[in-house]
């Protein structure tokens, strides 16, 4: 047991010596505080657009503890958010020709930046695989959940985005 502590009370003073901070604490530095979302909204895929205003919320409220401000000019840091692309196909057939499976592919653009500071961005892409069965045919709603599971997906990978943003001056 007293092996365990000493081994603990070691590895925190190394780490904590040496200067060691992880990732979550650089990507925290760069969006904090109150926060304005904000979203380029694309005329022919407006509905798809409303999904990344949802999910960049939710992913800055989950993992960045920011406070979400409808005020621009309150605000500490600014995200943006704009979708580049959206695609759909097909990836398996059945028997008789029809598709059964599909990929629905999005590609995302964030900029962000805090007050006073130079305007950062990156793009994301990711994608979602789903089966319709087969004397069925691909709704709108399926589509839609696909986009939407594709986008956080691809949302997933902007923490480690931003942390790695945050040492480029």
């Amino acid at each position: 047991m007293k092996a365990k502590i000493v081994f603990l009370l070691l590895v925190t003073f190394i780490f904590t010596s040496c200067g060691y901070k992880s990732s979550a604490h650089y990507a925290t530095n760069e969006i904090s505080g109150k926060t304005y979302v904000n979203v380029n909204i694309d005329i022919n895929n407006a509905k798809n657009t409303v999904l990344i205003k949802d999910a960049i919320i939710e992913l800055l409220v989950g993992k960045f503890d920011a406070q979400i401000t409808n005020n621009k000019y309150i605000a500490n840091s600014v995200v943006t958010g704009s979708l580049v692309s959206v695609s759909e196909s097909q990836l398996q057939t059945n028997v008789s020709g029809y598709a059964k499976v599909y990929r629905e592919t999005v590609t995302v653009k964030i900029s962000y930046y805090k007050k006073g500071e130079k305007s950062k961005s990156f793009t994301l892409s990711n994608y979602y695989d789903f089966t319709v069965d087969d004397d069925s045919t691909v709704t709108d709603s399926k589509k839609e959940e696909a986009v939407k599971i594709a986008i956080s997906k691809a949302l997933s990978d902007v923490f480690s985005k931003i942390a790695v943003n945050s040492f480029k001056k």
